[in-house]
Protein backbone atom coordinates (compact mmCIF):
# COMPACT_ATOMS: atom_id res chain seq x y z
CA UNK A 1 0.00 0.00 0.00
CA UNK A 2 1.10 3.51 -0.83
CA UNK A 3 0.81 6.24 1.50
CA UNK A 4 0.68 9.89 0.39
CA UNK A 5 1.05 12.67 2.99
CA UNK A 6 0.93 12.49 6.56
CA UNK A 7 -1.97 14.74 7.14
CA UNK A 8 -4.71 13.18 9.93
CA UNK A 9 -7.65 13.78 10.73
CA UNK A 10 -8.66 14.17 14.52
CA UNK A 11 -10.67 12.29 16.31
CA UNK A 12 -13.34 13.50 17.94
CA UNK A 13 -12.94 15.64 21.20
CA UNK A 14 -14.76 15.17 24.73
CA UNK A 15 -15.23 19.06 24.30
CA UNK A 16 -15.29 20.86 21.25
CA UNK A 17 -13.94 24.04 19.88
CA UNK A 18 -15.66 26.92 19.42
CA UNK A 19 -14.80 26.98 15.66
CA UNK A 20 -16.60 23.52 15.76
CA UNK A 21 -19.60 24.73 17.83
CA UNK A 22 -20.30 27.85 15.23
CA UNK A 23 -19.49 25.64 12.46
CA UNK A 24 -22.43 23.10 13.84
CA UNK A 25 -24.83 26.05 14.43
CA UNK A 26 -24.16 27.49 10.65
CA UNK A 27 -25.31 23.79 9.44
CA UNK A 28 -27.79 23.21 12.00
CA UNK A 29 -29.70 26.56 10.92
CA UNK A 30 -29.24 26.15 7.19
CA UNK A 31 -31.13 22.63 7.59
CA UNK A 32 -33.75 24.48 9.44
CA UNK A 33 -34.52 26.94 7.54
CA UNK A 34 -34.63 24.62 3.83
CA UNK A 35 -37.29 22.24 5.83
CA UNK A 36 -40.41 24.26 6.01
CA UNK A 37 -42.16 20.74 6.74
CA UNK A 38 -39.91 18.54 9.77
CA UNK A 39 -40.96 15.04 7.54
CA UNK A 40 -38.38 12.59 5.85
CA UNK A 41 -41.62 11.60 3.49
CA UNK A 42 -41.03 7.89 4.84
CA UNK A 43 -44.16 6.47 7.30
CA UNK A 44 -43.36 4.98 10.79
CA UNK A 45 -43.10 1.03 10.71
CA UNK A 46 -41.08 -1.98 9.42
CA UNK A 47 -40.72 -2.29 5.62
CA UNK A 48 -39.31 -5.59 3.46
CA UNK A 49 -39.00 -5.25 0.15
CA UNK A 50 -38.59 -8.16 -2.32
CA UNK A 51 -35.74 -6.02 -4.49
CA UNK A 52 -33.37 -3.18 -4.38
CA UNK A 53 -35.33 -1.75 -7.18
CA UNK A 54 -38.73 -1.77 -5.11
CA UNK A 55 -36.77 -0.48 -1.73
CA UNK A 56 -34.81 2.87 -4.23
CA UNK A 57 -38.44 3.24 -5.56
CA UNK A 58 -40.25 3.69 -2.04
CA UNK A 59 -37.30 5.76 -1.17
CA UNK A 60 -37.82 8.03 -4.46
CA UNK A 61 -41.61 8.76 -3.63
CA UNK A 62 -40.75 9.22 0.12
CA UNK A 63 -38.28 11.94 -0.95
CA UNK A 64 -40.71 13.53 -3.33
CA UNK A 65 -43.26 13.76 -1.23
CA UNK A 66 -41.61 15.41 1.46
CA UNK A 67 -39.64 18.17 -1.32
CA UNK A 68 -43.42 18.49 -2.86
CA UNK A 69 -44.74 18.86 0.79
CA UNK A 70 -41.86 21.60 1.18
CA UNK A 71 -42.12 23.51 -1.64
CA UNK A 72 -45.86 23.82 -0.93
CA UNK A 73 -45.35 25.05 2.67
CA UNK A 74 -43.14 27.65 1.35
CA UNK A 75 -45.29 28.62 -1.75
CA UNK A 76 -48.13 29.77 1.23
CA UNK A 77 -45.65 31.03 3.61
CA UNK A 78 -44.35 33.28 0.49
CA UNK A 79 -48.08 34.52 -0.17
CA UNK A 80 -48.93 35.62 3.67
Amino acid sequence: MRIVGSTRIPGPALLPSARALVAARAHQQSGLALAAVPTTGIRYGIYRFASHEDMNRASDEALTLAIRLNARARKFDANV
